[in-house]
């Protein structure tokens, strides 16, 4: 039976473990009583469904591999965790496109990185996830948003224009410069302020109030068929998009983006945290 891609490993636990606290937190501030509509990529072992049991009331688990997809019923039986469920065959970026039902809970894959350019001059990542939070604002349905991404050492160039375009949300503010700059310094970093950036910024304007926990980078083992072994980098992203019955203010537009800016980089090495630290912008005194 095939296993997940990426193999199971005491830091992917110890996120499972965080990630279920604030679910939980999420779930009783929302007032979701019969639990969570969990959507994601689960593969053969369910490991996130399991740890999360308790929080859902079903789940949608969508697979693009026939055998894999197969391995998943049957897995899913001899696990016995009594939630109804939708398997989905296709690639996941297409199901976020062009589906019309939300969830309360995504758990997201993303191997291909995250501003990756497709043929058409597109990164489909990007357009999955603002065709994603556009969904949910027209639905007026407040959700959470898991992400891993692999960290690739492509994309420099887009990641740094990506980058570019922060100051001017914070035109004014101090230390904005320093801290882009700070955040240049490996794809892991431009990726910590990148994907947040693109959340808060399409979030904001589709009228949420986006919050992250701290970005969590560490590393994880494949072993191929011939016996080789690839250590990928990976980043895992925890955020909460709460719809607001009206436009957010301009003050708590600039706080929440300087307080996603702010945030550290968590690199995990097993359950040890070891902090990385940026430049801080602050609003300037007047």
């Amino acid at each position: 039976m095939p296993l997940n891609r990426f193999p199971d490993s005491q830091s992917k636990r110890e996120l499972r473990r965080r990630d279920a606290r604030s679910i939980r937190a999420f779930r009783s501030s929302q007032r979701i009583e019969l639990g969570l509509m969990y959507c994601g990529m689960p593969s053969v072992e369910f490991l996130d469904v399991a740890a999360w049991h308790e929080t859902l009331r079903s789940v949608c688990a969508v697979e693009m591999e026939d055998n894999v997809l197969s391995d998943m019923r049957i897995e899913w039986d001899r696990r016995s965790l009594d939630l109804p469920i939708h398997f989905v065959h296709g690639n996941f970026l297409e199901f976020l496109l062009n589906t019309d039902d939300v969830y309360d809970l995504y758990n997201l894959d993303f191997y291909g990185g995250f501003l990756y350019l497709a043929a058409g001059g597109n990164s489909r990542c990007v357009d999955a996830v603002r065709s994603l939070i556009h969904r949910h604002s027209q639905r007026n349905h407040s959700f959470v948003l898991i992400a891993t991404f692999n960290v690739r050492d492509t994309g420099a160039k887009e990641y740094s224009k990506f980058i570019d375009n922060v100051p001017m949300a914070l035109l004014g503010w101090d230390g904005i410069k320093e801290s882009c700059e700070a955040h240049q310094r490996s794809q892991a970093t431009r990726l910590k302020l990148c994907f947040p950036f693109l959340c808060w910024q399409v979030g904001m304007s589709d009228g949420f109030a986006v919050h992250f926990d701290i970005p969590t980078a560490y590393s994880s083992v494949t072993t191929r068929s011939d016996g080789k072994r690839t250590t990928h980098q990976l980043i895992h992203f925890y955020a909460e998009f709460v719809k607001q019955p009206g436009a957010l203010p301009d003050l708590t537009q600039a706080e929440s983006l300087a307080e996603i800016i702010n945030y550290p980089l968590r690199r995990l090495d097993g359950m040890i945290p070891r902090i990385e630290l940026f430049p801080q912008v602050e609003r300037p005194v007047s």
